[in-house]
């Protein structure tokens, strides 16, 4: 009897990051859906990915291990996510780049999936990305913007521009959100306001962003729910700017690491998301609820365009005019949320492709076109 395809999946996995942990999710319940392959994890807590997720997973950073599982899988997907920049840092960018390496040296097919590229400020990181990429199987990335770097600098390997697998990720049931909101100290007919910080280094972000929010509470007949995307920075943030505002009546704090589907289930029951970090802004998407990005990175900026949603930029946010543009967008957000319902299916849709083209490739025979 033939063994079992293996499917080797690598990514920003274990490391308390929600939105690639949901991506995760989507990316192995799309798998499990329509292959019955085996799915191994590089991961950064293996243990953790292993038991989260059901699945193989090995550490991400041992070379032996990673060797051994590159030559044993028949399919290496590394995405989705940001992987492929370098504002994170260098080193980053330069790992995945060694596990596509790899992946080549050893004949393996290679997919990209979902990615979000860039930016790729140096241009070493061009260069390198540029030749990595050269004759991987097939690269599906989530936005335009995303085909258009890599076409500009000089990949040529199949690309197809799709969406964010986060988009195939389904909400918890109906009664455990129900129970998560009751337990913030919410209540069923409160108007709430989802709100998705991260930390930033310049104009002191954080600080107007935290007098935004009390004056949005002290003028709108709202309250606030903090969630923390990434952890532990977000947790911390969080509760810094819980404080900071005061009126614990009005202002809930996530209170501890939640699933995608948690999030989802949790972010679809409130009118408005304010949201920093780019998954906290696609879990609102997905869920019909309207938002206002604060574009920090242009895949904040270009996700807020594609979905017909409102943003500010840094230099706006440290003028004080957060509150101002929230206000406009709580007043605002039917119309927001309508153009949810004319482009969300169509990405979810898109999202749904990344997995058809994974296990059409799978399914190839060695040295198949």
């Amino acid at each position: 009897m033939a063994r079992a395809k293996r499917i080797l999946l690598s990514g920003y996995y274990g490391l308390s990051n929600a939105g690639d942990e949901a991506v995760l999710s989507a990316i192995i319940a799309g798998l499990r859906a329509h292959s019955d392959a085996e799915i191994t994890v590089l991961s950064a807590s293996p243990e953790e990915t292993a038991s989260l997720h059901d699945v193989n997973a090995l550490p991400r950073m041992s070379p032996f291990v990673l060797k051994r599982a590159l030559r044993e899988c028949d399919l290496l997907i590394s995405g989705g996510g940001s992987l492929l920049q370098d504002a994170t840092s260098f080193k980053s960018l330069a790992y995945y780049l060694l596990v596509i390496s790899l992946a080549k040296r050893y004949r393996r097919r290679i997919m990209l999936l979902g990615q979000g590229i860039g930016p790729l400020r140096r241009a070493i990181s061009r260069r390198l990305t540029a030749k990595t990429l050269a004759g991987v199987d097939l690269i599906t990335v989530r936005d335009p913007q995303s085909a258009e770097l890599l076409r500009e600098i000089g990949v040529r390997s199949p690309i197809e521009v799709t969406a964010d697998p986060t988009f195939m990720l389904d909400p918890c049931a109906a009664e455990e959100s129900s129970r998560l909101w009751s337990d913030l100290g919410l209540g069923e007919d409160d108007d709430v306001i989802a709100v998705s910080l991260r930390g930033w280094p310049e104009r002191d972000i954080e600080q107007h962003a935290i007098e935004a929010l009390a004056e949005i509470v002290e003028k709108l007949p709202v309250k606030l729910l903090l969630v923390a995307m990434h952890s532990p920075g977000d947790e911390l943030l969080a509760k810094r700017t819980a404080d900071s505002i005061g009126s614990p009546d009005r202002v809930a704090v996530q209170p501890g690491p939640w699933t995608g589907e948690r999030l989802l289930g949790v972010i679809g029951r409130c009118r408005l998301m304010i949201g920093m970090r780019l998954h906290a802004l696609i879990f609102a998407a997905a869920a019909g609820v309207p938002s206002l990005g604060i574009e920090y990175d242009p895949k904040v900026e270009q996700f807020v365009k594609a979905t017909g949603q409102q943003g500010i930029s840094l230099a706006e946010t440290a003028s004080g005019r957060l509150a101002e543009r929230a206000t406009g967008a709580w007043n605002k957000r039917a119309d927001l949320a309508s153009n949810l319902v004319e482009v969300v299916p169509a990405m979810r849709k898109a999202a749904e492709e990344n997995i058809r083209l994974a296990v059409e490739l799978l399914g190839k025979h060695p040295g198949a076109g």
